[in-house]
């Protein structure tokens, strides 16, 4: 989805824009499934034209990609000033509040809501669960492996090395619990998800041959 940068002349109209169609998309993407929801009604359901939304989203999949990364962004300007802050922190500290954010994020009840939208539409479109697969995790993945690559404990580590490690962080997030969430069975308790978030942060660390704590 087409975003306008901060020097544009029309920067905060087109923002303001690109949110009302944001949430007219997730609301209808919910309301009606993946495929009940179409062009028309998301412009409608945002008051706009359909050739405002076509100057915004390339398509239907490209908002849709853009409602499930959007699960996964930090929500407004102080959880933005919160993460910018903690970069200045021990990695151990970046991590565990990443790990919170994921966890948080995808035992959200509206997260939850858009994957049982792609479980309940990958039969008949067959590359929607890939799609949204690689927006809501690949996306987690790249912030983790943004902030590795802004952090000197993990100086010595390549591109390549610092994504498979961000896999491996995300991977030990999610867990088997996240299956039976999907299911609608209750989500892990916050000291488990705490407990989960270290486990993860301190193989991530030892994985770089840095002490734990």
């Amino acid at each position: 989805m087409k975003s306008w940068s901060s020097d544009h002349p029309k920067a905060k109209l087109m923002a303001s824009k690109r949110a009302d169609i944001l949430a007219a998309a997730k609301a209808s993407f919910l309301d009606t499934g993946y495929e009940g929801t179409s062009m028309e009604s998301i412009a409608k359901a945002a008051n706009v034209s359909i050739m405002t939304l076509y100057r915004h989203a390339e398509s239907k999949d490209d908002l849709f990609l853009a409602v499930i990364s959007n699960a996964c962004d930090p929500d407004d300007e102080a959880e933005r000033a919160e993460m910018e802050a903690l970069l200045e922190k021990p990695l151990r500290d970046v991590l565990l509040w990443a790990a919170a954010m994921t966890q948080g994020r995808l035992t959200d009840p509206d997260t939850i809501a858009l994957m049982r939208t792609v479980i309940a539409g990958a039969s008949r479109f067959p590359g929607l669960a890939e799609m949204a697969h690689k927006s809501l995790v690949g996306n987690l993945e790249g912030m983790v492996a943004f902030m590795l690559g802004l952090k000197q404990e993990a100086a010595g580590a390549n591109a390549e090395r610092r994504h498979e490690l961000a896999v491996r962080f995300i991977d030990r997030l999610l867990g088997t619990h996240m299956l039976g969430v999907l299911m609608g069975l209750p989500g892990p308790s916050p000291q488990e998800q705490e407990e989960r978030a270290e486990i993860a942060a301190d193989a991530l660390i030892a994985a770089l041959g840095q002490p734990a704590r």
